[in-house]
């Protein structure tokens, strides 16, 4: 057994933070806790029952350290059944000078406040003194996606694979509410009223996005949308926060509209569900599938603050342990981790990963996606008004955000989780609403 710590999300913020950057002794461990750091001769990963997509990569690197006769480099990784009790652990043990090595962004950890304490390690400090021939050059990589983890000059989370942030409809779905505009439009929270004026007016039995309910949807895309759109108005590096500006308070209200909308039991949505999870292949046949139907498929970049943010997500990232006595092996992982073998395999894949932060991978993901065939064996191609727009908007991505998930980041769920939910579902005041946003963000950026 170890000790547990269990209290009310936003009721406790003080306790959970004072817990969480103090150091806490343990006074006991389960029988899947870990040595301390200096006893350890292996990396250690803790994961929820291999669900996280870090875990698969970490397998792949456990059979590459035994083909290349490097047994002891290989991860230990530790599985548990519950994740209230992992975050926990990797809290307290990191605060008692041991924890993990490895650390996955989907880990509901407060990172921003793990970054600030300097409780992860600086990756420049492991990637400096590197003389090798297999030694990382950081301008092979996507500068934009790479700054999602850097901090007072110093980078913390190593991102691996992205998505942009983009909605997909037809031309014949938005028709039916006069709304016009072509593919790679900037749809931004202040231009959203008037864009779907009409929609706004007379859903029509239409979500704005997808909400199907099943019991088998994770990613809740409604509310995804609104915790971005609260988050797009939080500075965690500089600790600065903006609820309180007249843009806040008016754009609020149409993104409670979409809320409201998109949460009734619709039969249709004006958007597909977000497209987190799409490779250059992936998008090619989702175009060839509309066209298969007799739909002209479009995207728009957003939502987002400005038309001039071209926001994406880290999909799957990681941290290192600033208490590692390990660094050669964490070196080596991380090498591993960005190597073009796996950096292809996430960027051409069918599955969940969009895009490899790889800028050579990246490029030569999209010569595979123009030879993406359809169900008739013919080329799809990728000169298209869709394809054009969607690639363009991944080539100029300008600003990365750290969580695919960001309803469910620490922040999100933690910090503000309860008072969202009371403005949504028990109706308190929008003043109220924004004084309690206000208070609690502040907490936990400054304290």
């Amino acid at each position: 057994m170890f000790t547990r710590f269990l209290f009310k999300p936003h009721e406790s913020i003080k306790v959970i933070l004072a817990i969480l950057l103090s150091v806490i002794i343990i006074t006991s461990f389960s029988s899947c806790a870990i040595k301390n750091n200096s006893e350890q001769n292996h990396l250690v990963y803790y994961t929820l029952n291999d669900e996280d997509a870090l875990s698969w990569i970490t397998e792949k690197y456990n059979k590459y350290c035994i083909n290349s006769n490097n047994p002891s480099f290989q991860v230990e990784i530790v599985k548990f059944d519950s994740e209230q009790e992992m975050s926990t652990q990797i809290s307290t043990e990191i605060m008692a000078g041991s924890g993990p090595d490895i650390i996955s962004l989907s880990q509901k950890l407060p990172f921003e406040k793990l970054i600030e304490s300097r409780s992860l390690m600086n990756i420049y400090d492991l990637l400096k003194d590197d003389n090798s021939s297999n030694a990382i050059n950081l301008d092979d990589y996507n500068v934009n996606i790479l700054n999602a983890g850097v901090y007072d000059n110093g980078l913390y989370i190593v991102p691996l694979f992205y998505g942009v942030d983009v909605l997909v409809s037809t031309e014949e779905r938005l028709k039916n509410f006069n709304i016009k505009e072509n593919n790679g439009f900037s749809l931004t929270y202040s231009n959203f009223s008037d864009v779907f004026e009409n929609y706004f007016l007379n859903d029509e039995g239409y979500s704005f996005v997808s909400n199907e309910l099943s019991d088998f949807l994770w990613f809740d895309y409604p509310m995804q949308l609104f915790c971005r759109f609260l988050n797009s108005y939080v500075d965690f590096e500089n600790k600065a926060v903006y609820f309180d500006t007249d843009e806040f308070k008016d754009n609020l209200d149409v993104m409670m509209q979409m809320l409201t909308i998109s949460q009734k039991n619709n039969t249709n949505e004006l958007f597909d569900g977000l497209y987190i999870n799409r490779s250059f292949p992936l998008m090619a046949g989702s175009y060839s599938y509309y066209q298969s139907i007799n739909e002209t498929p479009v995207v728009f970049r957003g939502l987002t603050k400005n038309k001039d943010v071209n926001s994406a997500h880290i999909q799957v990232g990681y941290a290192i342990n600033n208490n590692t006595q390990l660094k050669e092996q964490a070196l080596a992982f991380i090498k591993y981790t960005l190597s073009d073998e796996i950096q292809e395999i996430g960027a051409t894949a069918s599955g969940s990963l969009s895009f490899p932060v790889n800028m050579s991978v990246y490029d030569n993901a999209k010569l595979v996606a123009g030879s993406r065939t359809d169900d008739n064996n013919k080329i799809i191609g990728i000169d298209n008004d869709f394809m054009k727009a969607y690639i363009d908007i991944a080539d100029n991505v300008n600003a990365c955000t750290l969580y695919r998930d960001v309803s469910h980041s620490y922040y999100n769920d933690n910090v503000i989780g309860d008072i969202v939910d009371d403005y949504i579902n028990k109706g308190i005041a929008k003043d109220k609403f924004i004084r309690q946003l206000s208070a609690a963000t502040k907490i936990y950026l400054t304290e």
